[in-house]
């Protein structure tokens, strides 16, 4: 069957032509393998209750310890089937389309390597290797009762293979999905939902505490100038299980994060909102200019003027109530040098000041997260003002 004949595809399982819910290719790709893990794990049992003689085949085009000719020889393997009535396959295949082509031989000379780059393949060139022939013979003819999955870290829109899965796409027969890591409230939100997976339970400021704690707001761009994040979301479910273990059936607090999880952050910021505290809006300007040098993110920064501008509200009741810093630092669980700095602070604001810096900061938030305004901008006006 070519590709222009997908349209007329029947699914004999179902005798139906193809649908959203019939698609038998899928292409899984971006930064977030945990997540593609997590639906490739689902996967796999669903389909294990779903059939009986059930097949699943996987093959990582990176595992070194398997030479390119038992590679090549698996991927024939788990795109055929062994007679009409073949069982059902679930065919997972990572990092074999679109990575640079390592199986070259590096003992060929320079004639015979040049020689070999059809078989082979390059990747600046529109040739294709051994392994692109046999899924795009399977991709003009695949076989209805095998389920492929081509997991990818990166994309090259350029190469045939891909644009063969886009026609597929397009006749409802394949699927092509990014998976992104989650950032700002949008890692707030996995980090809630996955504590309540697990069965745990979580307070709000626990959230802010252990997303801050994990690196939240500190992107940097690598070499290729793409953000990438502090945080990846395997070490963030194992920093979760170990909160949740440790309170059992409990609430996790922002003391929990404090004692079992090493934050990430960078306590000179604080250096930044000692500057804001004391109106000194020159060396403000400049810290904050420094911390986003250093890869903090807009994000990331108005977080922090949050927690500690919360915090200097806390403590100026507190102090207008009579306690001491001591027993400001035992009833509110804070480091007592954090306690102590605030209190310093504290001294330059009357609290109705605190009160309306506090709604500056909601109303800048509110203005980044619905894109008012640029979040630099929102910064710079949040600095020069308070």
């Amino acid at each position: 069957m070519s590709l222009s004949q997908t349209n007329s595809f029947v699914n004999f399982k179902t005798g139906s032509t193809p649908t959203s819910k019939t698609k038998n290719i899928h292409l899984y790709f971006g930064e977030d393998d945990f997540t593609i893990a997590e639906e490739i794990k689902k996967e796999k049992e669903s389909f294990k209750k779903e059939f009986k003689n059930m097949e699943i085949c996987e093959i990582d085009w990176n595992d070194e310890n398997l030479s390119e000719k038992e590679k090549t020889a698996r991927l024939q393997n788990g795109l055929m089937t062994n007679s009409l009535f073949g069982s059902d396959k679930l065919v997972i295949i990572k990092n074999i389309l679109f990575s640079k082509n390592a199986s070259r031989p590096s003992s060929l000379p320079k004639g015979e390597e040049a020689a070999n780059l059809t078989f082979f393949g390059n990747d600046n060139r529109e040739t294709e290797s051994g392994k692109e022939k046999i899924i795009l013979k399977y991709l003009g003819d695949f076989q209805k009762n095998i389920k492929i999955f081509f997991i990818e870290s990166n994309l090259d829109k350029r190469k045939k293979i891909y644009k063969e899965i886009v026609k597929l796409e397009k006749n409802g027969m394949a699927e092509i999905k990014e998976f992104l890591i989650p950032i700002n409230f949008q890692f707030d939100n996995w980090i809630r939902e996955t504590v309540k997976k697990i069965g745990g339970k979580i307070e709000r400021e626990a959230v802010d505490a252990l997303a801050i704690s994990l690196g939240k707001g500190l992107a940097q761009k690598d070499k290729n100038k793409k953000i990438k994040q502090s945080y990846n979301l395997w070490e963030a479910k194992n920093e979760i299980e170990k909160l949740v273990s440790y309170r059992d059936d409990g609430e996790i607090t922002k003391d929990d994060v404090k004692l079992l999880i090493k934050s990430k952050v960078d306590m000179n910021i604080f250096n930044l909102i000692d500057s804001i505290s004391s109106k000194n809006k020159r060396k403000a300007v400049s810290l904050l200019n420094e911390q986003i040098d250093r890869g903090a993110n807009e994000i990331y920064m108005l977080t922090m003027f949050v927690y500690q501008f919360r915090n200097l509200l806390k403590i100026k009741s507190l102090l207008e109530q009579g306690l001491s810093p001591s027993e400001i630092a035992s009833k509110t669980k804070m480091y007592p040098f954090v306690v102590q700095k605030s209190v310093e602070q504290c001294g330059k604001f009357e609290m109705n000041d605190l009160k309306k810096i506090y709604q500056k900061l909601s109303d800048a938030d509110l203005a980044i997260k619905t894109g008012k305004m640029n979040p630099r901008l929102v910064l710079d006006l949040l600095v020069v003002s308070v």
